[in-house]
C-alpha cells in the first residue's frame, strides 16, 4: 500500500511539474477555472461540444502553421486556399446553379488542389529563394482572384445535404470535423515525434546552414511542409462549405490569424527551431476558449479582437528569442 501511495505521489508531482514548465497549459487550465467560475454555462456538456466544433477547423490549419512556423518560415496562404478550395467544393456537389454529384469524393479533390498550391509554394520558396511571407502571401491573392474569378464574388449555395454531414453530423456527441482533427493531429504528431522529417524541421529552424552543410535535402522538406499544409487547407474549405451550406471565398476571413495566434499562444517560436504540435493544439483551445467566454460575456466583438491581439504582442514579447530575429526562410 504504501509503495503505491508513494508512486502516486510521484506521478502528481510529474504532472503538477510538467504544467509549471508549459505556461501555455497553466494559461489554459486558468482560463477554464476563470470562465466556469464567471458564467455557469461555461462548463454545460452542450458548450463544451461547442468548443470542440468551433475548435476543429482552426486545429487543422494550425497543424500546418506548427510545421511551417518549427521551420523558420511563415504562410500567409491560408485564407487564399482555403476560400477557393471552399468554392471548387461548393462548385462539385449539388447545388443551385449546377446538378454535379461528386459527394463525399469532393473533399478528396480539394485536398489535392489545395496540396498542389502549396507544393507550388514550396517549389518557388526553396527553388528561387525568395522568402516565405511573399511567396505565401502572393499565393493567396492568387487563389482569392481565382476564387472570385469563378464566383464572380457571389457565394455558391449548395443543396447536398449528405455533404454537409461533414460538417454538421455527429458520431454520437462528438462533432466530425473534431474527429477528423483530432485523427490528423495524431498523423501530424507522428510525423513530427517519430520521424526523422519532423526532426529536420526542427533542425531547419534552429539552423539552415549546418542542415544544408550535412548534406539533408532542406529544399524538398520546405516544398513537402508546404504541400501537406496545402492539403490541410484543402479539407478545411470542403469542410467550411459543408458547416455554411455555401462556398464563399470570404468565409475563411481571419484564419490566417487564428491559426498563426494559436501556434504563438501554444508556445511555437515564431523564429523557428522551437514547439511542437502538441502546443499548437493547447494553442488552439486557449484562442477558442477565450473567444467563447468572452461570448459569454457579452463582450462585443471589436473589444474581442483588441483583447487577443494585445494578448498575442505580449505573448511574444515575453517568449520571442532576440538573438534569432531574421527574415523569415
Amino acid at each position: 500500500m504504501e509503495v503505491k501511495i508513494a508512486e502516486f505521489s510521484n506521478d502528481k508531482k510529474n504532472w503538477v511539474s510538467k504544467i509549471a514548465v508549459n505556461p501555455s497549459l497553466l494559461a489554459l487550465i486558468v482560463l477554464i477555472i476563470f470562465f466556469s467560475f464567471i458564467n455557469p454555462h461555461f462548463f454545460t456538456l452542450s458548450n463544451l461540444f461547442n468548443i470542440l466544433d468551433l475548435a476543429s477547423l482552426l486545429i487543422i490549419t494550425s497543424l500546418s502553421l506548427a510545421f511551417v512556423l518549427m521551420m523558420g518560415s511563415i504562410d500567409l496562404s491560408v485564407e487564399g486556399v482555403v476560400g477557393l478550395c471552399g468554392v471548387i467544393a461548393s462548385l462539385l456537389v449539388k447545388n443551385f446553379s449546377n446538378s454535379n454529384n461528386f459527394g463525399f469524393f469532393a473533399l478528396a479533390i480539394c485536398g489535392a488542389v489545395g496540396a498542389s498550391f502549396g507544393f507550388l509554394s514550396g517549389f518557388i520558396l526553396s527553388r528561387l529563394k525568395i522568402p516565405s511571407f511573399m511567396v505565401t502571401l502572393g499565393i493567396g491573392y492568387v487563389t482569392t482572384g481565382f476564387g472570385i474569378l469563378i464566383t464572380r464574388g457571389n457565394p455558391v449555395v449548395i443543396t447536398d445535404w449528405t455533404f454537409r454531414q461533414l460538417s454538421i453530423g455527429k458520431l454520437g456527441f462528438l462533432p466530425f470535423p473534431f474527429l477528423l482533427a483530432l485523427f490528423l493531429f495524431f498523423v501530424i504528431w507522428f510525423l513530427n515525434e517519430r520521424t526523422t522529417f519532423g526532426r529536420y524541421i526542427l533542425a531547419m529552424g534552429g539552423d539552415e546552414t549546418i542542415v544544408q552543410d550535412l548534406g539533408i535535402p532542406t529544399s524538398k522538406i520546405k516544398t513537402q511542409v508546404f504541400l501537406i499544409g496545402g492539403f490541410l487547407y484543402g479539407i478545411v474549405g470542403a469542410l467550411l462549405t459543408a458547416r455554411l451550406g455555401s462556398g464563399d471565398i470570404t468565409a475563411p476571413l481571419g484564419f490566417t490569424f487564428d491559426s498563426i495566434g494559436s501556434c504563438v499562444l501554444g508556445g511555437i517560436a515564431i523564429t523557428g527551431g522551437v514547439g511542437n504540435i502538441p502546443r499548437a493544439l493547447i494553442g488552439v483551445f486557449i484562442l477558442t476558449i477565450l473567444r467563447n467566454g468572452m461570448v459569454l460575456m457579452s463582450v462585443s466583438p471589436y473589444v474581442q479582437q483588441g483583447i487577443i491581439g494585445v494578448i498575442l504582442i505580449t505573448t511574444v514579447a515575453l517568449t520571442i528569442d532576440r538573438k534569432k530575429i531574421k527574415i523569415m526562410k
